[in-house]
């Protein structure tokens, strides 16, 4: 755990420093530097569960997931409908994909029409959400494919996350 978090403030840190020689006014919002540094503990963490098989990083959800969060309201909140898709077959054992805002999961699943607030994503709570609070640690290497899209908005960084799992082995 020491490890990760200084690993964390390490890639924080050059981030942030790289973030200073960027050019603004980019037609398309850049990932924000605390985005980065979760996208990149994320991956490290399917990775490690993936020996000798990296996870790739796809968009097929990518314009779906960025058009939701510009629906996030200034207060955080946003209608369960918007937070996110999937597809499952085979009772969680065959292929399937989801992808969803960070929020909490339970309340996405309640009601269509209810209004479910968006984790603001720091620092502090990164580690909180990564790949085991999407799939059950059983199923993390059946992860082959991810995107993860950031939106920043009053210096709050909402984030959004595709996953496919690829069918399980017999």
């Amino acid at each position: 755990m020491k490890k990760t978090r200084r690993f964390v403030a390490l890639l924080l840190a050059a981030v942030l420093a790289l973030a200073l020689f960027t050019a603004c006014g980019a037609a398309e919002q850049p990932q924000s530097a605390i985005g980065k540094v979760y996208e990149d503990w994320f991956v490290e963490q399917i990775n490690s569960k993936r020996p000798g098989k990296p996870v790739q990083k796809v968009d097929v959800k990518h314009s779906e997931m960025r058009t939701a969060l510009a629906k996030i309201s200034e207060d955080g909140k946003f209608k369960a409908r918007d937070g996110g898709d999937h597809e499952a077959n085979g009772c969680g054992f065959g292929e399937s994909w989801y992808w969803m805002i960070l929020s909490d999961p339970i309340a996405l699943n309640v009601s269509g029409e209810s209004t479910v607030e968006a984790v603001k994503l720091t620092l502090e709570n990164l580690t909180q959400y990564g790949p085991a609070y999407f799939v059950d640690k059983k199923q993390l290497s059946r992860i082959d494919e991810y995107d993860i899209v950031t939106h920043v908005m009053d210096d709050k960084t909402y984030v959004a996350v595709y996953l496919h799992l690829e069918e399980a082995k017999s």
